[in-house]
Order: structure tokens, then sequence, then C-alpha cells
């Protein structure tokens, strides 16, 4: 009878690219304990069926899977057992690349904005640019509600931040700034009064993911970059509502700002770019802009 051949520890590890610390370790959490052990030396000394189980060990990991799942295929030992564990594991990789991916999209939306932002600081002229823009359909998480004695100078922080992590928690996408929305009169937001004001997220989810999400845009607006200390930007709602008047366009919805960089991305607030977008249309017979 061919005797029996074992392998050190050494070997094992030698053999199967495994340091030998990992190999005390396997030993010690019971997922791969040497058949014969020495009392007096206490060497370890494996069998050839374990020296096949310490290369699936390893090879296994090197696929990913972690020391509890490996330790549940080896248990098992069957090749449809290896196989499940296999489709499972290759799914939990594609959920992994999605949330990766998303990752990625939303780094490069919150690039692209900043960059945007950086460019108006940059670009910025002593005479104020007032535009009209076609304001492209988006779809938006948003949280409408009546805020007691508002006073639009006070920024609301706390609502920024829940309105993102209310995102976040849903596991919507982020695809965009913060939009602040004054269901009121023109200039309504800045007196200490009760205001009707929705905060909004742009994301990439339509409504039928939820109640919440709604579709914003697809009209033409008057706009307006104020840049700084949010609590002097009265000036520029004056100066762009007297612009709109002297160009004889006509305010056809609620006013609503537009956060490029808000005071949540940064506290220089030198850095804060906001833009004004009053939605209006034009009467007939309007004059070209001026």
């Amino acid at each position: 009878m061919e005797e029996k051949k074992y392998y050190s520890i050494g070997q094992v590890s030698g053999i199967c690219k495994i340091p030998v610390k990992t190999l005390r370790y396997y030993d010690e959490i019971k997922l791969l304990v040497p058949q014969i052990r020495k009392e007096t030396s206490n060497y370890r000394y494996y069998s050839k069926e374990q020296l096949i189980t310490a290369f699936m060990i390893r090879q296994f990991r090197s696929l990913g899977f972690n020391l509890k799942d490996i330790k549940e295929i080896i248990s098992n030992n069957t090749m449809d057992y290896y196989l499940d564990s296999i489709y499972i594991h290759l799914n939990e990789i594609d959920a992994e690349i999605a949330e990766l991916e998303k990752r990625r999209r939303e780094n490069e939306c919150l690039l692209e904005r900043f960059i945007k932002g950086q460019n108006y600081l940059h670009d910025r002229v002593d005479e104020e640019e007032y535009k009209i823009e076609e304001i492209p359909p988006i779809h938006v998480l948003g949280s409408r509600s009546i805020i007691k004695s508002y006073r639009n100078e006070e920024v609301s922080l706390e609502r920024w931040i829940t309105i993102n992590e209310e995102a976040v928690n849903l596991g919507l996408e982020i695809a965009g700034p913060i939009y602040v929305t004054f269901h009121t009169e023109m200039f309504g937001q800045f007196f200490s009064k009760d205001c009707d004001i929705e905060f909004s997220i742009q994301v990439k989810e339509d409504p039928s993911v939820n109640e919440n999400i709604h579709s914003f845009g697809g009209f033409t607006a008057a706009t307006a970059i104020y840049r700084g200390d949010y609590e002097n930007i009265f000036k520029t709602y004056i100066a762009l509502k007297r612009w709109i008047d002297e160009n004889n366009y006509e305010i056809c919805g609620d006013v609503m700002e537009e956060f490029l960089v808000s005071p949540i991305d940064t506290a220089n607030v030198e850095e804060h770019i906001t833009r004004i977008i009053v939605p209006i249309k034009e009467p007939k017979g309007k004059k070209k802009p001026r």
C-alpha cells in the first residue's frame, strides 16, 4: 500500500502561494485545519486533499468570495453548490458594478456643476447679465411645505441637507443641483411671513419610481446669475424684474433658484453661485430684448 503523503505548512504555502501566516489563520477559524499536528512541535501537516482545498480557497478568494461563503462551499463540496455560489456571486458583482457606475455618473455631474460655477466666478463682469433661456425638462425629488415667518436671507441649510439625504436614502441617482421654488408672488419670499416653498433636487429617476418625484422645466425663463453672500440676492431680483418689464415680458410661473454652488457645497460664501429662474412668456408684438 502506497504511503500517504503529507505536506508541511511551508510546502502548502509555496505550492498554493498562500502566506504561512494566512494558513495559520485559516486553521484558527476552522476553515482549513491540518490533518496532522505534532503536539511537541506544533508542526502542521496537510493531506493531498487539503492541498487541493487550500488551492480552491486561494482561487475563490482571488475571485472575490468572502471566507464565510468559501467555508460553505467547501463544506458542501458538490459541483451543484459551486455553480449556485458562482451565479450568486456574479449577481453581486453586477450589482457592485452598477453602483460604481452610478457613483461615477454622480461624480461627473458634481464636477460639471462645480466647473460651471467656477466659470461664472472667473468670467464675472461688472454689469449684470440677464438671459432668456429654455429650461430643459428634468425630474426632481421635491418636498413642499409652508414655512412660518420665512425670510429669504435665512438660508435653509437643514432643508437642503434633508432633501439631499432623502434622495440618497431612497437609492436615487442625483443628477443635478438643488432647486428652491417659491409658490408665491415675486418678492414674497423676502418678507417675514408664511411662505409656500418647495425644496427639490434633480434625480435621474422618473415619477413612476416615487410619488415625490415630478417633472420640472420645459419652459422659457429670464435668468440671472448671483454670486456671493446669499443675503444680498434681493438686489439682483429687483434688477432682473426691471429688465423683464423693460423688455415687455410677462411672468407666467413661480420664481425658482438653482444652486450651482450652494452653502452645503462650500463654506466660502464668495464662491456661492445661484441662478435665479423666472418663467416668462412673450406678449404679442414684443420688441427684441435690449
